[in-house]
């Protein structure tokens, strides 16, 4: 007797249980095939389902809008019953059930969906980029322009950060200091920044016809900048005084440090400076005193007019060059708003070093045989790919771009059997 009571008494749970169950599927099966049936037009039903199968999103009753209310099932299998406010039966089953007038959906689990999306997008757009490299484009310049400059950097837009530079940006940086002329009505240079823990400033230019790297190299110094490779470019000839604002954007973004006004403000005013030297003077000479003048300037701490103006005289002689009175008054000028900012010597001079190649005849000589040997450490400078600017591209550079890629052993065999 004590074995068979509790089986009877199992046996009265689980009949009992069966007409809730079924009751409970009928309901269900019922209302979806009324729902079904029922015309959108009449808008006289506005229930969908009131139970549902868990793990479904509104399927059942919800794929019909003409029904009279597109109730649904919902994920977690409670069933939502759709709503019709307006008698036309366009309510719309959701995961949560939840509709407004318009048949969209106002939270529950789409939302979330949506959002993690949206998050797992920005990240992986995140992760694809190379950290630090930023790359500035001309606004002026049309798509496939834009698409030669990301094959002669050796990059793509997934890899770096992009700006686009515009005209407003490069007015902002050079007015009152460069003429109309000089600033143009267009802004099409491009450059690409790679911040990097030594070496100083080293920069390579393409279709800059005016501006020399050594010029923008010298002229990032005084704008506060000291270790990183920079390229500026465009697809067609320009002048490139308008590069430095897009490098001095890029490096701001890449190496997350804001420059001093003042000290870009100067920066603006030695490329322009420098620029007019060099047309009595020529672009190498103009370099030269400029950066001899900024270095003694810097280095002796020379701040009154006249001890900077003795400078300039001393070093424009030994340059084998004659100054006008203007030019004269416009480096002095130059040269006492650079003395107001605090610079480190060793970093200028890391730069300023490599313009004229100052290390010594037997170090450039090891330099280059160095190069040859096991490659560069110049990074972005030594992935330009010269041809996506075509055959008749004008390239400069303050390093040795005598380097490979290749192995040792590989550039020692082919080295000897003349491959």
């Amino acid at each position: 007797m004590k074995k068979v009571l509790p089986l009877l008494m199992a046996a009265v749970m689980v009949t009992a249980s069966i007409p809730m169950a079924a009751s409970a599927s009928e309901t269900g099966s019922t209302a979806q095939d009324a729902g079904s049936a029922e015309s959108g037009t009449a808008g006289t039903d506005s229930a969908g389902v009131t139970g549902g199968t868990s793990g479904e999103t509104g399927s059942a009753g919800g794929e019909d809008s003409a029904a009279g209310g597109n109730g649904g099932t919902t994920a977690d299998g409670t069933g939502q019953t759709g709503a019709d406010t307006d008698g036309t039966g366009q309510g719309t089953g959701t995961t949560d059930g939840t509709v407004t007038e318009d048949g969209q959906q106002t939270d529950g689990t789409a939302d979330e969906s949506a959002d993690a999306e949206e998050e797992d997008t920005a990240e992986e757009t995140e992760g694809n980029t190379d950290s630090g490299k930023v790359v500035t484009l001309g606004e002026n310049l049309n798509e496939e322009q834009r698409a030669s400059m990301y094959e002669y950097f050796g990059t793509s837009p997934d890899e770096v950060e992009t700006i686009v530079v515009t005209h407003a940006d490069e007015v902002q940086y050079m007015q009152g200091i460069a003429t109309d002329e000089q600033i143009g009505p267009t802004t099409n240079s491009c450059a690409y920044v790679e911040p990097t823990d030594s070496g100083g400033i080293k920069v390579k230019t393409a279709n800059l016809n005016f501006v020399t790297s050594a010029m923008i190299a010298s002229t990032l110094t005084t704008a506060g900048m000291e270790n990183c490779n920079v390229i500026a470019a465009c697809p067609f000839e320009v002048s490139g005084t308008g590069a430095l604002t897009g490098i001095i954007m890029a490096y701001e973004t890449a190496s997350g440090e804001e420059l001093d006004e003042g000290q870009k403000e100067a920066a603006m005013e030695e490329l322009v400076t420098t620029g007019d030297l060099a047309d009595s003077v020529g672009q190498e000479k103009a370099t030269e005193v400029i950066k001899d003048v900024k270095t003694e300037v810097i280095d002796e701490g020379l701040t009154d007019p006249e001890e900077i103006g003795d400078a300039v005289d001393n070093i424009a002689e030994e340059n084998e060059i004659t100054l006008t009175d203007d030019q004269r008054a416009q480096v002095v000028a130059l040269m006492e708003k650079i003395s107001q900012y605090d610079y480190d010597v060793n970093a200028l001079k890391d730069t300023l070093d490599n313009l004229t190649g100052e290390s010594g005849a037997l170090s450039n000589i090891w330099n280059t045989v160095k190069t040859f040997f096991v490659g560069s450490d110049d990074g972005i400078l030594s992935d330009t790919n010269d041809e996506a600017l075509g055959s008749d591209v004008v390239t400069d550079s303050t390093v040795n771009e005598s380097g490979f890629k290749d192995g040792l052993f590989t550039r020692i065999k082919n080295f000897f059997t003349g491959e």
